[in-house]
């Protein structure tokens, strides 16, 4: 009899704990739909000209792009550029997920739950382009907001105490990508779409309030392009 009691008592937790996870994915779900489609008020920019760059996503993960001559030479000059290149994207995001995740396929379970749940170190993903894509989202802006997006994607890459930025010593998923140690610790409410979301923010570009997935940044992008 006592027996009994134990496992039902046993049960009943784990049915109490399932219960708590699976309201808790629900309010996440609800709470990322509802600070996705709602909107920042940036002030309005006055420039005489304006600044071309990009955000693309794979699907999942955001980067911010922008062309090589609008990147700041405190930063440019630390970069594996070639002659060719035209345009930089960056990514960040958590640095066990981005080495050992090339592809979807090669995602497990211990990468995922540490990533999502236990504080991890983070990277920034750099990656070289010759040319625009037809993909990727086009967002006009001022001087001074490439300005700002350039200080917090700087700000983002750890430094050594040269102050340069650290490489890390891993081949990339192809030829024209690097690996950097980043600042910051990924997790649910801060993933690698929240770090372009609060980027556009701080420059004054309208975006989401909060969106961690992609969606909810490509649909204010679209807004502006209206």
């Amino acid at each position: 009899m006592i027996k009994i009691k134990s496992i039902s008592l046993v049960l009943r937790g784990i049915k109490i704990v399932f219960l708590v996870v699976l309201n808790t994915f629900f309010l996440y779900a609800v709470g990322a739909i509802i600070f996705s489609l709602l909107g920042t008020h940036p002030p309005a920019q006055n420039c005489t000209s304006g600044k071309e760059i990009y955000i693309s996503t794979n699907g999942v993960h955001l980067d911010i792009i922008l062309p090589v001559n609008e990147i700041n030479d405190a930063l440019l000059n630390q970069l594996e550029i070639s002659a060719n290149t035209r345009f930089v994207a960056f990514g960040w995001g958590d640095k066990q997920f981005y080495i050992n995740t090339p592809e979807w396929k090669d995602l497990t379970f211990p990468v995922a739950f540490k990533a999502l749940f236990l504080k991890s170190e983070t990277a920034m993903h750099v990656t070289r382009y010759k040319q625009v894509y037809p993909s990727w989202n086009r967002i006009v802006i001022c001087p001074q907001q490439v300005e700002t997006l350039n200080r917090y994607i700087l700000k983002s890459f750890a430094h050594k105490e040269n102050d340069n930025i650290s490489k890390i010593p891993i081949t990339g998923y192809g030829n024209n990508d690097t690996f950097y140690n980043a600042t910051g610790s990924f997790s649910l409410f801060h993933t690698c779409n929240v770090w372009v979301n609060n980027a556009l923010k701080e420059a004054g570009i309208r975006t989401a309030i909060w969106s961690p997935f992609d969606v909810g940044v490509l649909y204010h992008i679209k807004k502006i392009a209206e």
